[in-house]
């Protein structure tokens, strides 16, 4: 495959992508984090350690957004909401 005139292997790509750091893992506190999701939590100063659900993390998250926009930390916002919306919610 050729990717800005660049040959590209398909190995290339997947190693390029980083999917490892994308994958949801569970924490030592039971939640679902991304190694992604969790650089950016620390670099806003938000320990995830501290909350025992999805929902109170997105409440600090939001609270920290209200305060500070960080674009990085409202894409995790969103990211957990839609967690919360498909995993969470009785249809």
């Amino acid at each position: 495959m050729i990717i800005n005139n660049k040959e590209l292997s398909l190995n290339d790509a997947i190693n390029f992508s980083n999917q490892e750091e994308l994958l949801l893992k569970r924490r030592d506190n039971n939640l679902l984090l991304s190694d992604y999701q969790i650089s950016v939590l620390s670099k806003n100063n938000i320990d995830y350690k501290k909350f025992s659900n999805v929902r109170e993390l997105v409440f600090e998250i939001e609270n920290s957004l209200d305060d500070y926009y960080d674009p990085e930390l409202d894409l995790v916002s969103s990211q957990l909401a839609e967690y919360i919306y498909y995993n969470e919610t009785k249809k």
